[in-house]
């Protein structure tokens, strides 16, 4: 019996995440290549949701309305890691970070 009831979780879960990815593109409208110009630290104690403020100036516009520069909230602790100087392709949905990779 628990042996269904944990394969009908995993069922449901996996089905839920193959939309999500395959719906995900369309949901970031904005889309650019831009090289990193400033990393801001937030002030205070180091928390898991804490974020960083990151400056990036506008290299090509590839989809949506996006400015000259951009200013993107990223998590300090999180999965990527943002360094100043290099370049990387940003996904943004109303300012927010969508997807962001190193190019």
């Amino acid at each position: 019996m628990f042996k269904k009831i944990i394969f009908m979780m995993v069922a449901l879960l996996s089905a839920s995440a193959q939309a999500t990815m395959t719906a995900g593109e369309g949901l970031c409208p904005e889309e650019f290549e831009g090289r990193v110009k400033e990393v801001i630290e937030e002030v205070g104690p180091d928390r898991a949701f804490s974020t960083q403020r990151v400056i990036f100036s506008n290299e090509q516009t590839i989809k949506g309305e996006v400015g000259e520069q951009v200013l993107v909230d990223i998590l300090k602790n999180g999965p990527f890691e943002i360094e100043t100087g290099k370049e990387y392709r940003v996904l943004l949905r109303k300012g927010k970070l969508c997807w962001i990779e190193q190019i």
